[in-house]
């Protein structure tokens, strides 16, 4: 009887001191739940705006964005001319080449041209057709459209027949302009240089004449100084 009271007597101080415990963990607990914010309450950061340029009212039309002109070649203004019934382009073409070449070959030339603009082929088409042509022997090449390099001045002859044509006005040259002196280059020819200087295809002869020793374009050299008589 005495053993169990002191057994109760020692078990009661034990265990008040685990409720004792118990309530404290329990408190600690609570506080530390009220101190935290729920996941769905805490603040979402904010995003940063994008701020955009706004459009205007009215985009601009076509017709009001500025576009570049067409430049057109010697070629592109034949084609158009071919296409004129008034005008007579085989009498313009065997006009210019008859001017500068008056042997029977000059019409294997005009056939070619003829043939090229009809089909509205580019310059540089044209030019290797004249050329490939030439080389074969179907026609020879006019000393006065021959370039320091042998080569058919072709450009030269696209432009004479536009000016024949008075499709293209001939350059404005001052009415008066002392000798001068010009320094070849392998694209030369006496037309070439005649358009250059003096507006006209025709007046190549003066260039030739001033000249002797380049009657032929193609003897000279590359840097040789070609006297251009005045006006």
């Amino acid at each position: 009887m005495v053993e169990r009271q002191e057994s109760q007597s020692t078990i009661q101080p034990i265990l008040f001191a685990l409720l004792c415990l118990m309530v404290i963990i329990a408190g600690g607990v609570f506080v530390l739940d009220q101190g935290r914010v729920p996941y769905h309450t805490s603040s979402v950061p904010k995003l940063a705006v994008v701020t955009q340029t706004p459009l205007p009212a009215t985009l601009p039309q076509p017709s009001m964005i500025a576009s570049k002109p067409v430049k057109r070649t010697p070629a592109s203004r034949l084609h158009s001319l071919s296409a004129d019934p008034d005008a007579d382009i085989s009498g313009l073409v065997s006009f210019v080449v008859g001017a500068f070449d008056d042997i029977s070959t000059g019409h294997a030339l005009e056939s070619y041209l003829l043939w090229a603009i009809g089909t509205k082929k580019s310059d540089a088409y044209i030019d290797s057709l004249l050329n490939s042509a030439a080389a074969k022997g179907h026609f020879q090449i006019p000393l006065a459209l021959t370039t320091l390099s042998g080569r058919l001045d072709t450009e030269s002859l696209l432009k004479s027949v536009l000016i024949a044509a008075k499709q293209v006005e001939p350059a404005q040259q001052p009415p008066a302009f002392p000798s001068q002196q010009h320094l070849l280059r392998l694209s030369d020819s006496l037309i070439g240089l005649s358009l250059t200087y003096y507006g006209d295809p025709l007046d190549h002869m003066r260039i030739a004449d001033a000249n002797g020793s380049i009657a032929q374009m193609a003897e000279a050299q590359v840097g040789q100084i070609v006297e251009i008589p005045g006006l």
